[in-house]
């Protein structure tokens, strides 16, 4: 057996780089070989926490297809164990009732009984007097009869009361299979794969990374091939977002528990923030890195991530984590407390996180900006601490030059002219991002997070549920001096020592005051819903929730009053007067306080919505039930923005949405004494959103499943996508200006200059959404037995039509035709158009965006003496990424061309190699970033590195059980991320590395202590 799995990798191996139809029919000849001989049972990734027996039971029987037949009486009461790993059915049900007084017992046609010991040593040889009749599952069923369902997933008793745990090993088995929701669809099916790729991340995943956030985790997915970046240089300012397929910020929809998220205010309303969510909430995380908006709504052009939340632990839990690097350190603890019932269940926990900023200071690629080293420029800038004075005319009176750097003294001391004598002719020149604090490379964060869930029966089969979340945020980080260029000194200045007036260019000291960003906000979300069953093969939900957040930015010393600046440059009085010729406090406190102004903005976001959904199938066809899913929801978003004295921004829609889904089985396989399959299903989906700002959208989806065997399935899809403009688009305030400033030129009258009229700056009311479209093929092999063996392979494709863009004042003098309510003119004369009197600067729908790729992954899996290993490795290969945004230009190719905003570099994958022992486990995991080139024209090459992370932990309590009395579990972990402690390459222009692809942290050590009583 092992052979043949060394077959199948090598072939796995060969694949990847084989053309995308031979990998497909190799794929296919794996399937089918492994078909024509007998295999152990079917493995699934499975993460459960201790919960009710009963349920844990049902839920593995619904995850694994699994028939699991019980009393509910012997497991009443009951908790199971946690279950962890790729399991088959029947090991995860073994690991879930071990330790109780039941045994497990497997019948001949792969049900699986759980019973109680007691009653089974009562029971006498032979068949029982109370046996439960079989109910053999029609061809094709996804679903047992009422009478079964009953005893096995509704926890009532099964028919007439008997007792199922009695049931003798030679009785015939029911089948039964339950179905479950996977993001992608909201159909619930049996099996985890469908028609488009879903890929999933477990909490435990997440911790192996030894990332420290959400964001940073994601990043580093072959699924994200760009970022927004972090700190001062991000485009999203540390607010976490995700890219999939590194495309615009904005198009991948993020849910929490497979519901929306407003775009919070702090990110201008055009993001959600990820870094809001606390690992320590998260279960899980699922990715559809394809457009599915016929499913989810607006915002899916790229992709879902949708956030699994926890839902129940059993006692209590204590998390805690430490992690540092050069320059920074950051850690976090969280305490969650729940329960679980045959009533309910509840959850709290409440985390606590801090990082401390990292910023130019503490790396040395920024304290000297000297390229010319290592083949790049002299990019020291004139704007140190102290500066340069120059002459206005000539030289400086009493040098030979008409420039000198400040000469650096004691504080408190001003240079006097001889002390000019040795710098004449010099510049002080620095990195001014270096200076101050140094701007920031990574924000310094605080979160204080609350995240609660409950559930409770309320009578048969329907119960009531809720969910709330509260975070408080506060993000941080000093940044460099504040900036003075070329600056009029007078003459009369008190410490002038030339006599006349010059200029000085220069940042002031730190005693003067630096800039810096501080941003506080507060995000609350609550739900609550009901659930339950209609009939026999229908369920529905009903839900209602509100969320919002509330934040201001404070940017400290970011504006210079020139007014006031002159008049204490020309003070006589050195109580109000103003210093430039010093790296120490140019003035008193008051005297900068009028100088200097801090900026701040205030946001606030809302989102209120209600949904309703009915499940069910609708009738059976000759290979199994048709499933559907008819849903509607409701929505109204809010968003207001304020700098108060500048602008203010107020702007809100109301939107719903009719939906629905249909799954058809087209073909049904059956192998002798197993459950039927699905040879070959299509999968249908439509969608009609309607907005209050700007009308609707329709979207429709589609999928085919093919599976030739059990373990192989060949699949395909098509979906329609859709972003709508944000509220900010939609809601810009007026601003009227001067159209001679622009140096625009009017191709209507022969290029004549625009000399007069007005340029407005406002909303475009005829903006309409962006649109996608989405395609995909590829194929999945899973051998049964395989203990994770897995190889996959899927082509994608996505096109986005109508893309959103500000469309320039020259470009709509350009294109007057296809912008004509752009440009306004006065009366014809001559023969020559008219005068323009208004031009508009607005959001337009034109550009366009197409890329395409091929994802490929394979994992091996099996046991040695030590424990379980396992070697995974996976690659995107980008094959196409171009874009248009202007009216006229040229179609960009971004595929491996940086870019600041979105662009993909042609590969990215992962290496992974494991190994679980019973108390310990350790893996590597390397990351491969793809050669591409830097921005614009140059021929400089970047990327073509690995980036090699090491992650291990210990169960305590199995190592030393005497250990920490008290606690029922505890583990203890280490992770070193980038264990070369590579540093961003160098790209030419500030700031100097490329933001899309750049970890500043380095060589990142974290430990992770978890206890549970």
């Amino acid at each position: 057996m092992f052979g043949n799995f060394d077959t199948m990798g090598t072939i796995g191996f060969r694949a990847r780089w084989l053309p995308f139809p031979l990998a497909i029919s190799l794929l296919l000849d794996c399937g089918l070989a492994s078909a024509a001989e007998p295999s152990p049972a079917a493995r699934y990734v499975i993460e459960q926490p201790s919960q009710d027996l009963g349920d844990a039971l049902r839920a593995i029987g619904r995850q694994t297809s699994t028939s699991v037949l019980f009393d509910p009486r012997i497991v009443a009461g009951r908790l199971a164990k946690p279950v962890s790993g790729r399991l088959s059915g029947v090991e995860a049900i073994t690991a879930a009732v071990a330790g109780a007084d039941l045994e497990v017992h497997v019948t001949p046609d792969g049900a699986v009984v759980v019973r109680s010991l007691a009653a089974q040593k009562a029971v006498p040889a032979g068949p029982s007097a109370t046996t439960v009749p079989a109910i053999p599952a029609s061809p094709g069923s996804a679903s047992a009869p009422a009478s079964v369902r009953a005893g096995a997933a509704d926890g009532g008793a099964g028919p007439g009361d008997t007792d199922v745990g009695a049931q003798p090993p030679n009785s015939e088995s029911v089948y039964q299979i339950t179905r479950v929701e996977v993001t992608g669809s909201r159909l619930r099916r049996v099996d985890a794969e469908g028609p488009a790729p879903v890929n999933v991340y477990t909490a435990r995943d997440i911790e192996r990374s030894g990332q420290p956030n959400l964001q940073r985790f994601l990043a580093g997915l072959n699924e994200v091939s760009a970022s927004a970046g972090e700190g001062g240089f991000s485009r999203t300012l540390g607010q976490g977002t995700v890219q999939l397929r590194g495309m615009p910020l904005g198009s991948t929809l993020v849910l929490v528990n497979g519901r929306k998220l407003e775009a919070v205010g702090s990110s201008t309303g055009s993001v959600f923030n990820l870094n809001l969510i606390p690992l320590a909430a998260i279960e899980r995380v699922e990715v559809v890195p394809s457009g599915s908006s016929a499913v989810y709504g607006g915002d899916a052009l790229a992709g879902v991530v949708n956030i699994v939340l926890k839902k129940s632990i059993d006692g209590s839990s204590l998390a805690a984590r430490l992690g540092t690097g050069r320059g920074f350190r950051d850690g976090s603890v969280s305490i969650a407390t729940g329960g679980r019932d045959a009533d309910g269940s509840y959850l709290l926990l409440g985390s606590f996180s801090r990082s401390t900023p990292l910023t130019m200071v503490e790396r040395s690629r920024f304290a000297n900006v000297d390229f010319r080293a290592i083949g790049g420029a002299d990019e020291r800038q004139p704007y140190c601490a102290p500066g340069n004075v120059s002459s206005i005319s000539g030289n400086l009176p009493g040098l030979g030059a008409s420039v000198a750097g400040i000469p650096r003294l004691a504080s408190g001391q001003t240079p006097t002219l001889a002390d000019y004598q040795a710098t004449a002719g010099m510049r002080n020149l620095c990195n001014r991002y270096a200076t101050g604090g140094g701007a920031a490379l990574i924000h310094g964060t605080q979160t204080f997070a609350l995240h609660s869930l409950a559930e409770h029966r309320l009578s048969g089969s329907w119960s009531a549920f809720g969910e709330a979340m509260f975070v408080k945020d506060r993000t941080e980080a000093p940044s460099y001096g504040v900036t003075l260029a070329s600056v009029k000194v007078p003459a009369a200045n008190l410490f002038n020592p030339f006599g006349v007036d010059v200029r000085v260019s220069s940042v002031l000291g730190n005693d003067s005051g630096i800039q810096g960003l501080l941003r506080q906000g507060r995000f609350t979300r609550a739900l609550a819903g009901l659930k339950g069953q209609l009939g026999e093969d229908w369920d529905a939900e009903l839900a209602v929730s509100t969320s919002s957040d509330h934040g201001s930015s404070l940017s400290r010393n970011d504006s210079v009053n020139a007014t006031a600046l002159a008049a204490a440059l020309a003070s006589q009085n050195p109580a109000t007067a103003f210093n430039p010729f010093t790296a120490g406090k140019a003035a008193t406190d008051e005297v900068l306080r009028g100088i200097l102004a801090d900026t701040i903005r205030r946001d606030r976001g809302r989102k209120d919505q209600a949904s309703a959904i009915v499940r069910g199938s609708v009738g059976q066809l000759w290979a199994g039930p048709v499933d559907v899913v008819v849903g509607a929801e409701a929505a109204r978003d809010w968003y207001d923005m304020s700098v108060p004295g500048q602008s203010e921004i107020h702007g809100n829609r109301r939107s719903s949405a009719a939906y629905g889904e249909a799954r058809v089985p087209l073909l049904a396989g059956r192998e002798e004494g197993r459950v039927t399959w699905n040879l070959a299903a299509l999968t249908l989906a439509a969608r009609r959103d309607t907005y209050s700002d700007f009308g609707s959208a329709n979207t429709f989806q589609g999928g085919l499943e093919v599976r030739p065997t059990r373990n192989l399935l060949i699949r395909g899809s098509a979906a329609g996508s859709f972003k709508p403009p944000t509220l900010l688009q939609t809601n810009v305030s007026d601003l009227v200006d001067d159209a001679s400033f622009y140096g625009l030129v009017d191709p209507a009258r022969g290029g004549e200059a625009i000399t007069s009229g007005s340029l407005v700056r406002t909303t475009n009311k005829e903006l309409k959404p962006e649109r996608g479209q989405a395609r995909g093929i590829g194929a999945v092999w899973e051998p049964e037995g395989g203990l994770g063996t897995r190889l996959s392979a899927s082509h994608w494709q996505l096109r986005v039509r109508s893309m959103i863009a500000l469309l320039a004042p020259q470009s709509a003098l350009n294109y007057e035709s296809a912008f004509p309510t752009f440009v306004t003119r006065g009366p014809a004369a001559n023969g020559l158009p008219g005068v323009v009197t208004s031009i508009k600067a607005a959001e337009v729908n034109y550009g366009r965006l197409d890329t395409a790729g091929t994802d490929v992954d394979a994992a091996y899996a099996w046991t040695t003496s030590a424990g379980r290993a396992t070697v995974a490795a996976g690659a995107t290969r980008v094959n196409e990424y171009r874009v248009q945004l202007t009216p006229g230009a040229p179609v960009v190719d971004r595929l491996g061309r940086r870019f600041i905003d979105f662009w993909a570099p042609r590969w990215k994958g992962r290496l992974s190699v494991g190994l679980d022992a019973a108390t310990w486990n350790l893996g590597l995991t390397s990351r491969y970033l793809g050669n591409y080139k830097d921005a614009g024209t140059s021929e400089r090459r970047l990327g073509n590195y690995w980036i090699h992370d090491l992650a291990g932990s210990l169960n305590l309590k199995k190592l030393w059980p005497e250990l920490l009395p008290g606690f029922r579990a505890a583990t203890f972990g280490v992770s070193v991320t980038n264990l070369a402690d590579r540093e961003p390459q160098f790209v030419p222009g500030a700031p100097n590395f490329d933001v899309t692809q750049a970890d500043w942290r380095g060589r990142y050590v974290s430990a992770r202590l978890t206890l549970d009583w």
